[in-house]
């Protein structure tokens, strides 16, 4: 869909509204074989005023193929109660015809639908969309455009909405506090959808009206919206109460304390809306690390997850309370990346070894004999996995790398390393206390960045501390982002 801002809404926008309330929104379908669902189709219309439209035509077939057409290079023309759109190319004769309320066939309009018919006028159609046999969108009643071209979902509630895909979002886009939907009325706005902006390449800027809304995690990523690690709030790590509805994030005595704007709770590929709850940083009767037996005796900031208890047991399972090292991160952080689902080893499971061509690979990078090595992540696409090797010692120098890798290729590495003393050839780059036994680090989540590049981040346990840190991708390397430690206090 075309994302540009119009000249047409500096029109009456009175008129416009109407419009938009009469047939603007999103309309779907199921499109059938027999009695199986073969695809499903959907379309966003956008009025721009009393004769035309923008439109995002998507039809998504049950073997993953899927078909867009859209306005980008030319609006959809109203011609007698039809919208009217021509495939913007001489190489093809092929129209859309989008015929609002059609008529039944005793005569009667049908309300709240859209019928889609094609037309090719020599030669063949630039792809077959598979419509509907019929060809009859349905009007989907959660949806509605607002006069500045803004698409939005209602929230069960009924009282609030998200901005949504299907919209024209160009520029800045600022969210208001509140929106006038259908029949006249009021909805509070409280965030963004994730998949708002994937059709958006020419937005550049999100405003938000209040601290209290919500950007879905990577909603930003598809867009022209500036990113730079450098700048973006970095998560910090936190760990759960029994119930794990609070987290809580050890910290020192006079601590910054966190801004007010909204905080994601993160664990591995999920995520949900938090807010702080606590701050006991000013006591100095807390205790500054992981308390796993008096959780409330910790000294740091505590966050309390917003969302049902279902929400949360499913969000953790399978896990422990004290299993568990999760993120508490700011809104920007969440916004610009994506949260791939993955699977990762967890005690007592089996260790598995990297294959051996990559451990090759690695070994002759850094010049270094390999001790062993073992998968710690992978993407359950298969895309991608987190490998680490450790390496026999070398001028009384310990190492281990952590190897990103997809396809039998490395995407990119980086090594810890660690100086000892001679005689000490069973320890490794890990805490002494771990008695030099190897260990794989919790991976804790995989963030992607707009580029496509990994932010790993890992806690690494030991009996009497945890190491926290994050493997922060840089073309083909990872620069090791240290972000906390904590002491692990084991009596009450």
């Amino acid at each position: 869909m075309a994302r540009r801002f119009f000249a047409a809404a500096a029109l009456c926008l009175c008129c416009v509204f109407a419009a938009a309330q009469d047939w603007g929104g999103r309309y779907t379908v199921d499109i059938m074989d027999g009695e199986t669902v073969c695809a499903k189709g959907e379309l966003c219309l956008v009025p721009l005023g009393p004769g035309s439209s923008e439109f995002f035509l998507r039809v998504t077939r049950s073997d993953g193929a899927v078909i867009v057409y859209d306005s980008q290079d030319a609006p959809a023309e109203l011609r007698d109660g039809c919208l009217v759109w021509r495939y913007p190319s001489e190489e093809y004769d092929y129209t859309l015809t989008m015929e609002l309320h059609p008529e039944t066939s005793s005569g009667i309009p049908m309300e709240n639908t859209v019928r889609i018919t094609e037309t090719v006028g020599s030669g063949t159609a630039p792809c077959n969309i598979g419509l509907s046999p019929d060809g009859y969108y349905r009007r989907d009643p959660d949806y509605f455009v607002a006069p500045n071209g803004y698409m939005y979902r209602k929230a069960p509630d009924g009282n609030s909405c998200t901005l949504a895909f299907g919209g024209i979002y160009a520029g800045e886009v600022q969210l208001p506090q509140q929106v006038i939907g259908p029949f006249g009325k009021s909805f509070r706005v409280t965030g963004i959808d994730q998949n708002t902006f994937t059709a958006s390449r020419n937005l550049t800027q999100v405003a938000l009206s209040d601290g209290s809304q919500r950007v879905a995690p990577g909603a930003l990523s598809f867009t022209g919206v500036p990113y730079d690690w450098d700048k973006i709030s970095k998560p910090v790590f936190s760990y759960p109460d029994k119930s794990k509805t609070r987290f809580a994030v050890p910290a020192e005595p006079g601590s910054e304390v966190p801004g007010d704007g909204a905080k994601w709770v993160i664990f591995k590929q999920n995520l949900a809306p938090c807010v702080l709850s606590g701050n006991t940083c000013g006591n100095g009767g807390k205790r500054c690390g992981r308390v796993d037996m008096a959780f409330d005796s910790t000294m740091g900031f505590f966050y309390t997850v917003t969302e049902p208890r279902e929400v949360i047991a499913s969000m953790f399972k399978g896990y422990q309370n004290y299993e568990i090292e999760a993120l508490i991160a700011e809104q920007d952080f969440v916004a610009f990346h994506t949260f791939p689902s993955f699977g990762r080893w967890k005690f007592p499971e089996k260790e598995q070894e990297a294959k051996s061509a990559i451990v090759k690979q690695i070994a002759k990078k850094y010049g270094r004999t390999p001790k062993y090595s073992r998968r710690a992540a992978w993407l359950r696409d298969g895309t991608a996995e987190l490998d680490i090797v450790e390496f026999e010692h070398k001028n009384h120098q310990a190492m281990v790398v952590f190897a990103w890798i997809g396809k039998g290729e490395i995407y990119a590495t980086g090594s810890l390393t660690r100086e000892v003393e001679p005689g000490s050839e069973d320890f490794s780059v890990w805490n002494v206390d771990d008695e030099g036994t190897y260990g794989i680090p919790d991976v804790v989540t995989i963030a992607i960045d707009p580029e496509g590049r990994a932010n790993i981040f890992l806690a690494k346990n030991s009996p009497e501390s945890i190491d926290c840190f994050c493997l922060h991708q840089v073309g083909d390397r990872f620069e090791i982002v240290p972000i906390s430690q904590w002491y692990r206090f084991v009596d009450i």
